[in-house]
């Protein structure tokens, strides 16, 4: 009987582990996963032009390069930029008049999976702002009895006795450092390129 016990600690100790690494690392790794396949889908939608035309939002950057070629037609451009939170991928890029122009569609898919990721760590990290405001007025009594019995006046430290010693340090070395120095006899010579 007793090997058959030790086996089951093992057991019972690797699925443990195994549920504390997919806590730690195995939601992130998955939300990546989705992530990553939405943004390979929707790059194939936009390579085959199945996306609609009125959901473009443009933006334009100022180029201070000289002699750029201007573009008269928009190319298929590739990646993503976030702004104000909300993800956006490329669908087509041109550079005119100095400017590089670039139409985007919203990457709506991330944008969920995000967001569900976040919420997700929120509960099992116990962010949730209600839980926070419960534990925050429960655990004010033990920080105000912690913060009454805690006297702060006799750690303080008496930094003049180093600054005096350092003081002294320096004065009796300094004067050994003087001797170190040398002048140079002359002028070094002057270095002539032909």
């Amino acid at each position: 009987m007793r090997p058959q016990f030790t086996n089951l600690k093992k057991i019972a100790a690797i699925l443990l582990i195994i549920i504390l690494f997919f806590n730690w690392y195995g939601f992130k790794i998955i939300s990546a996963y989705l992530q990553k396949d939405a943004d390979y889908r929707l790059e194939a939608r936009l390579d085959k032009n199945d996306y609609d035309e009125s959901q473009l939002m443009e933006i334009r950057i100022a180029l201070n390069m000289p002699y750029q070629n201007s573009q008269s037609e928009f190319e298929r451009h590739y990646g993503e930029i976030e702004l104000d939170g909300k993800y956006y991928t490329y669908v087509k890029r041109k550079i005119e008049d100095g400017y590089l122009i670039l139409q985007c569609i919203p990457n709506n898919s991330k944008q969920e999976l995000q967001s569900a990721s976040n919420e997700f760590l929120k509960i099992t990290y116990g962010l949730d702002q209600n839980q926070q405001d419960k534990k925050q007025n429960s655990n004010s009594s033990v920080a105000k009895n912690f913060w009454s019995v805690y006297d702060d006046h006799s750690n303080r430290l008496d930094i003049g006795i180093f600054s005096n010693r350092l003081n002294s340090w320096f004065k009796g070395h300094s004067t050994s450092l003087y001797h170190i120095w040398q002048s140079t006899p002359e002028q070094p010579p002057e270095n002539r390129m032909s």
